[in-house]
């Protein structure tokens, strides 16, 4: 097959369909790199954002006979990366000291009161959510991400098994991106806008 660099993205997009893999090759070579560097803007980590992009392209892969883009290439790339990015950042806002990363972060690049607000609203609306989860779902919940104990560790420490740990910690993130109604999203996007400038 001749080089498919000037072939447009629509028509690469009917390759895959056939199962032609230089086509997905000739897409991952147009698109890792710029992929790779908005996802690093928004998780701070590398590593993170090379294995971010990978999924992407190894679901794009494995739908490849079906795959069907009603947007722009770039587009749908980029907004998978978003998407996968807020993922990441919503599943580890409570492990460590994630949001405070992000605090730093914000003050360091000088954010405007607006953006400032946001964060803090952010935060006053997580901490809200904390308050509503049931008492022991709670306890586990803080153990977490106060703490930092391991899920063996809070097990052994409230003498419960440790996959009710991993379940009641779901459950609790689950309750609190409830309660936040969208406002998660919004306000670390908000963020994120200013720190890609």
């Amino acid at each position: 097959m001749p080089s498919l660099s000037h072939v447009p993205d629509t028509e690469l997009i009917l390759l895959i369909n056939q199962e032609e893999e230089p086509a997905f090759t000739e897409i991952y070579n147009r698109y890792w790199e710029k992929m790779v560097s908005y996802a690093v803007r928004l998780t701070k980590s590398e590593a993170e954002a090379a294995d971010i992009v990978q999924e992407i392209f190894v679901s794009i892969w494995n739908r490849r006979t079906t795959i069907a883009i009603k947007s722009t290439l770039g587009a749908y790339l980029i907004r998978s990366t978003r998407n996968l990015c807020l993922r990441y950042i919503e599943r580890n806002i409570h492990t460590g000291d994630f949001l405070d990363k992000i605090t730093e972060q914000a003050v360091d690049n000088s954010l405007n009161i607006e953006e400032s607000i946001s964060l803090k609203e952010l935060q006053e609306n997580i901490d809200l959510g904390i308050t509503r989860l049931p008492k022991k779902m709670r306890e586990v919940y803080l153990l977490s991400r106060d703490e930092q104990l391991s899920y063996r560790e809070i097990a052994e420490k409230l003498n419960i098994a440790e996959g009710t740990v991993k379940k009641q910690i779901s459950n609790a993130l689950k309750i609190i991106a409830d309660s936040l109604n969208g406002k998660l999203s919004a306000a670390m996007m908000a963020i994120f806008l200013h720190l890609l400038k």
